[in-house]
């Protein structure tokens, strides 16, 4: 073999080693780069979920409870703290309660609560004599979303 033809050969053998090597490092590069395309996509998927669950919850009321001695009244308050109106609103006493302390005909007209929009509050009079020890009422509302579902919350009220 000639010089030429040794250097010739040399010069190919390092080009085929600069074309594997740079054929090995964009392989590398394209896989980490398919990760990270797969990770975007799951983010993507976790931003839709939560845009979607935003959407819905958007179409939800959430009724909160609490009672309230106003003068020599007592009250149970039902406030909407959703972002959504809640119709036909049902109040109860669940059957762990010691005596029913509602005012009868201020219920039977207020039940069931027809519309209480975003921010809104209503009130039950509560009547509970002396003799009466329970610290806390155990109540249920239970009331329909704009979206169409029923929702019902079980809390316990102080007193």
């Amino acid at each position: 073999m000639t010089k030429f033809e040794i250097i010739s050969s040399l010069v190919s053998i390092l080009a085929v080693v600069v074309s594997f090597y740079s054929l090995h490092r964009s392989k590398r590069n394209h896989d980490q780069l398919v990760e990270l395309e797969k990770i975007h996509a799951k983010l993507s998927e976790r931003e839709l979920a939560e845009y979607e669950k935003r959407d819905r919850d958007a179409l939800k009321a959430v009724l909160s409870v609490r009672m309230v001695k106003d003068r020599n009244a007592q009250k149970f308050i039902i406030t909407n703290q959703g972002a959504a109106e809640a119709k036909n609103i049902y109040f109860g006493l669940e059957q762990d309660n010691e005596h029913n302390p509602l005012v009868p005909n201020d219920y039977e007209q207020k039940t069931p609560y027809r519309i209480l929009g975003p921010g809104e509050s209503y009130h039950l009079l509560a009547s509970i004599p002396l003799s009466v020890r329970q610290n806390a009422y155990f109540v249920s509302l239970r009331w329909e979303n704009a979206d169409g579902t029923q929702d019902r919350v079980f809390r316990s009220v102080a007193r």
